[in-house]
């Protein structure tokens, strides 16, 4: 602005000078034209009077002196005196047009311009009292010339001119915009300039307002975006068209065990380059969508890419991850489950069809009749404890039929349990002891009842003969508590992370030995979770295993 500002001023000051020697010019050269015609009147004014009284014309001239060039002609055209050439010598003059109008009108006014010269002539011709014709010439410079002789002085100044002006133009130009500079654009009301502004400021004002409204807006959104974003436990990757990251939440740092802040605007690529990965963001790229399972340090993650559209153009790209390994280790488990149940209910289901196939046939000796009833009758007690155990654990899945709540005394319960299974733990010559104190729990009762059945009945099945079963109640660490130790064959560490799992077995040959269905302790550990309680386990094989049940305190 200061530029144009600055520039108009000079070329204001320019065009100004030049008008003005323009006018003046003008202005001088008409002054200067009516001056020589009335200096030529005024002059042939008096030679007329002369002349009047003269009784020859010619002789009168007889030592004239004149600056202006005097002729006199004669009523034919012809010269009879000129002071500036022979008369003799002149060519006939009544062709000229200020001899014809003074012979015509008695006097008469003409100019001629000389364009070698660029001069002008001007004429001013009277007839005398004798019929002849006075003509007095004066020769001037033309406009043309007379601007030719002031280009000089003209040029001068016109660049005093331009030299002032550019001063001028400096200065005023600045002080011009200073103001302007020094606006307080945070509060345009504020700043005291022009009144031209003011508009332009009130304008201002309202834009800044619109502006800060909007902006709180966005900032808000954004905050509650980013709030979203970073407590999600999904991870959440914003990516540009072409697979550059814009923005990661600390669920997706986490998952691609990477700093969330340090690849912004990096290609995801130098993130991850898992073929799952690549795969979804080249799909979405091409604007389609992905869906995928997807490992990563362990655990499983469902893949999802999606393209963000608009007007059918690729605008960036979203990639969520979906943490699905609990569904996984689920869905695995459920299909474990189903093979282990088939197995487990094939197993005796033939076994029975097999006896009774020997019976129908009459290929049974009839003293063996009674050994293969017997076989029958143990492999029906197995499966349908097998099934009451696979409906216990449906139930406890699916939490129903658990009953009503209440208080439960834990020694009085385990005294109960000792007592039933104590026929068990004679016949196997173990002996089977209960210590503890009275304490409560809240709870369900026969959950607890056959949590702790299942616990005892395992630790007297995998005890040898001569061995020792302890069942403790009390409290530890200020919580209540249930205890189950033997002296039984024990459990070797690689499997005591899975003797709680669906017919996990250690010795699958002594398993099936004992009578044991495998869902024991998966029950046990349903009914802990249940009640909230915490499972210890301690073993070693051939010295035994503790298993206890820290209930959380009342």
């Amino acid at each position: 602005m200061t530029k144009r500002i600055f520039r108009g001023i000079v070329l204001t000051a320019i065009i100004a000078v030049l008008l003005a020697s323009m006018l003046t010019g003008i202005s001088i050269y008409r002054y200067s034209e009516a001056r020589a015609i009335e200096e030529l009147r005024s002059s042939a004014g008096y030679i007329l009077l002369g002349l009047s009284r003269s009784e020859d014309e010619t002789a009168y001239f007889q030592g004239f002196s004149s600056q202006d060039r005097v002729t006199l002609v004669d009523g034919n055209g012809n010269v009879l005196y000129d002071n500036q050439a022979d008369a003799t010598s002149l060519e006939n003059h009544l062709d000229r047009p200020e001899i014809q109008a003074a012979l015509r009108d008695g006097t008469g006014e003409s100019r001629r311009y000389s364009n070698t010269l660029a001069e002008m002539t001007f004429y001013y011709t009277a007839r005398t009292s004798a019929g002849n014709v006075l003509r007095i010439a004066n020769t001037r410079s033309s406009a043309l010339g007379m601007y030719l002789h002031m280009l000089p002085l003209m040029v001068v100044i016109t660049l005093a001119a331009v030299l002032g002006s550019l001063l001028v133009a400096r200065v005023v130009a600045k002080r011009i915009v200073a103001p302007m500079n020094a606006l307080n654009l945070d509060a345009p009301l504020e700043n005291d300039v022009y009144d031209e502004l003011s508009p332009l400021l009130l304008r201002m004002e309202r834009q800044r307002q619109e502006i800060a409204r909007q902006m709180r807006q966005l900032a808000e959104r954004k905050s509650e975006l980013s709030a979203i974003a970073e407590n999600m436990r999904e991870g959440l990757v914003l990516l540009d068209p072409r697979g550059m990251v814009l923005s990661m939440n600390e669920s997706a740092a986490a998952i691609f065990g990477v700093s969330a802040k340090q690849y912004i605007g990096e290609d995801m690529l130098c993130v991850n380059r898992d073929a799952a990965v690549r795969d979804a963001l080249l799909a979405a790229e091409n604007g389609g969508s992905a869906d995928d399972i997807w490992e990563q340090n362990g655990r499983y993650y469902r893949l999802l890419a999606s393209p963000v559209l608009q007007d059918s153009e690729t605008m960036g790209i979203v990639l969520l991850m979906l943490d699905t390994t609990e569904k996984y280790a689920a869905e695995i488990s459920r299909k474990e489950f189903t093979a282990n149940v088939s197995h487990e209910l094939k197993t005796p289901l033939t076994s029975i069809s097999g006896y009774a196939e020997i019976m129908r046939d009459g290929v049974a000796r009839p003293e063996d009749v009674q050994k293969f009833s017997s076989r029958i009758c143990q492999e029906t007690s197995r499966l349908i404890a097998l099934i009451n155990d696979i409906l216990e654990l449906s139930r406890l899945d699916e939490k129903k039929g658990l009953g009503v709540r209440e208080r439960v005394n834990l020694l009085e319960l385990s005294r109960d349990v000792v007592g039933r299974l104590e026929p068990l733990a004679r016949e196997k010559s173990i002996s089977l002891t209960l210590k503890g104190e009275n304490c409560q729990i809240s709870g369900y009762p026969l959950l607890l009842n056959e949590m702790f059945c299942n616990l005892v009945d395992n630790a007297i099945r995998y005890t040898p003969a001569g061995g020792n079963v302890d069942v403790r109640v009390g409290v530890e660490e200020g919580k209540p508590a249930f205890c189950v130790s033997d002296t039984g064959i024990g459990i070797p560490a690689e499997h005591q992370p899975h003797v709680f799992e669906r017919f996990y077995r250690v010795d699958k040959s002594h398993s099936k030995a004992t009578g044991g269905t495998g869902l024991g302790l998966s029950i046990v550990k349903h009914g802990a979770e249940i009640h909230g309680a915490e499972i210890r386990l301690e073993s070693e094989p051939g010295q035994g295993t503790r298993i206890q049940l820290v209930f959380p305190a009342d």
